[in-house]
């Protein structure tokens, strides 16, 4: 196709078909009891009914959504790109020099500072790139610097993955994970597709899966409790992608299916289409009917129709595959049990794949608003006894290195989508895909790399039990410190923001505008003498990053969902 509708389907989804299957329904008997409100009709809806029912000839119609259309439209798209487990940050986005104990031990453990065996060596130092000090986690991803600010001083709850992860989804607000969700909250993907989801056919896709993770009763977890997917209007909806296989019967699912409740509400719709267009509240359902239409008016002039053989062509780009290192293996799903629970699934291919399926789905103007999540349940999740950083002859082995998952989850398949991004063009604006885009690249907290000893050896217990759990004790555990980074055409690029203490471990408050509190230590972290924090500076979380996700769209956070926390800013070019 050579102009772009506001939704419109790939060449590579449709087909030559016979049209004459599309014939009419009589209108007139869908008008009664129609439940569902005009305002709430999708893109989905429209073009299932068009395919079905075909579409009726209003020139009127078609220019007043056009006009109603143009005058609403800009294109955004978001990203979340989420390293489940908890990635270790201090060798990330938030690093810290400090010695190696593994090799040289201090008289008190509790000082001790636990790094990867290869530690101090050429590629596993902490450097500094541009404008942006990163550890060695981050050395694969140096050429992105240019686009992306980096949120150094970062702090989270530090417990629980699933709650970590819940306020990663949902902000900061007083809730609980078994709460059931109420209709004002939203994750930050349904606020962003309540607000910019409207043309699209799939416009709010994620492959976290909730229920994957092995800390959650899933008797428990039914209805609206955890992570809620239907909050908000339909088109803010979560839509489980999954493997390539299912995401391709979905959409030949949604092309052959309308149910009878919308398809009486469309043609109520289109039976009182004029007033429809002058009432200010439907004017997303009147988005959305313009871009059905103008899929279907292509389709029909072209002859094309979608069908199975053609969906299943979706994904197979023998260069794209090629380009994003996609393997037969990272197409399936993997199985981890948890805890000693059942094993768990999310469902979901690896990134890599996840990240071309995001592209295509982008290029084919499907969907907006996408969760990218690492597919292996805690794979970061990288716990490891003190006792362990040894092995029996007491020949160092080291803390855990996290440095070829983060290739292989994160830059590697990044690149490859950043790099198709800035090569294929909008819309024949001139300007690219990445030019609309904001990626969030996070994790739902870090990980220590330190443990203290003290309340055990106050235990009134023999020497020998005292020695036991302190070499058990975890020094590579949930952390509460963490970092986050932002990257796209609208953030402040080679920038960071934030820093942690080389001595306190800890972040170092912002100001508003993004620099350090001056009453700590840049370096090491601690309260100057004689001084208290600034009345203005704070430590971000979760909550900032997802007000900063909507800010950097050119969305008011306020009034999207419940979250408390303001939006950083400084993160945002011109910002």
């Amino acid at each position: 196709m050579s102009k772009s509708p506001s939704c419109q389907l790939d060449s590579e989804i449709i087909s030559a078909a016979d049209t004459s299957e599309m014939g009419s329904v009589p209108r007139r008997s869908f008008l009664r009891g129609a439940g569902l409100a005009a305002a709430g009709l999708t893109c989905t809806d429209f073009l299932s009914h068009f395919l079905n029912c075909g579409m009726p000839n209003d020139a009127r119609a078609g220019e007043l959504a056009s006009g109603a259309d143009k005058a609403a439209d800009d294109p955004r798209f978001l990203v979340y790109w989420f390293l489940e487990g908890g990635w270790a940050g201090y060798d990330m986005f938030n690093p810290v020099v400090t010695g190696n104990n593994v090799i040289q031990r201090l008289d008190d453990i509790s000082d001790e500072r636990y790094r990867v065996l290869k530690w101090g060596e050429e590629n596993y130092q902490i450097k500094k790139h541009g404008n942006i000090r990163h550890g060695f986690l981050a050395t694969d991803g140096q050429d992105l610097f240019k686009d992306m600010a980096v949120l150094s001083s970062m702090q989270t709850i530090g417990t629980g993955h699933s709650g970590e992860r819940l306020h990663a989804h949902m902000g900061t607000y007083k809730f609980r994970n078994t709460d059931e969700r109420q209709e004002d909250e939203r994750s930050v993907m349904q606020a962003f597709a309540e607000v910019c989801g409207q043309p699209y056919l799939l416009p709010n896709l994620s492959w976290h899966w909730w229920l994957s993770d092995g800390e959650l009763n899933e008797v428990q977890y039914t209805g609206r409790r955890g992570y809620y997917h239907a909050l908000g209007p339909r088109h803010a909806h979560t839509i489980y992608a999954g493997t390539p296989a299912r995401l391709k019967k979905f959409l030949l699912r949604t092309q052959e299916h309308s149910g009878s409740e919308i398809g009486r509400t469309v043609e109520s719709f289109l039976d009182n289409a004029h007033n429809e267009f002058l009432d200010d509240t439907n004017i997303h359902a009147v988005k959305s009917y313009h871009a059905a239409r103008s899929i279907y008016l292509e389709l029909q002039q072209q002859g094309f129709r979608l069908d199975r053989a053609t969906l299943l062509k979706l994904f197979t780009d023998p260069a794209l595959r090629e380009e994003f290192k996609v393997k037969p293996a990272d197409e399936l799903i993997t199985y981890r049990s948890v805890n000693g629970n059942k094993a768990r699934s999310k469902f979901a291919p690896n990134t890599n794949v996840q990240a071309m399926m995001t592209y295509e789905l982008m290029r084919a103007g499907l969907s907006c608003a996408f969760f990218i999540e690492s597919r292996d349940v805690r794979r970061f999740d990288s716990h490891y006894s003190r006792d362990r950083l040894w092995d029996k002859e007491l020949k160092p082995i080291g803390m855990p290195d996290q440095t070829q998952m983060m290739r292989e989850d994160l830059w590697t398949p990044l690149h490859a989508f950043v790099n198709r991004l800035k090569s294929t063009e909008y819309r024949d604006t001139g300007s690219s895909f990445f030019d609309h885009t904001n990626i969030v690249l996070t994790s739902e907290f870090g990980r220590s790399l330190h443990g203290n000893v003290d309340s055990i050896l106050k235990k009134e217990i023999d020497e020998l039990m005292k020695e036991s759990e302190i070499g058990g004790q975890d020094i590579c555990a949930h952390w509460n410190v963490s970092s986050c980074a932002f990257l796209g055409a609208k953030v402040k690029g080679d920038s960071q923001f934030g820093a942690v203490g080389e001595k306190t471990l800890m972040p170092i408050p912002l100001l508003p505008d993004g620099s350090l509190d001056p009453n700590y230590d840049p370096i090491t972290g601690e309260l100057k003498r004689d001084r208290q924090k600034h009345p203005q500076s704070s430590i971000p979380n979760h909550g900032d990053v997802y007000s900063t996700a909507l800010y950097l769209n050119n969305i008011n956070p306020k009034g999207h969902g419940r979250n408390e926390r303001g939006p950083m800013t400084f993160i945002k070019r011109n910002g």
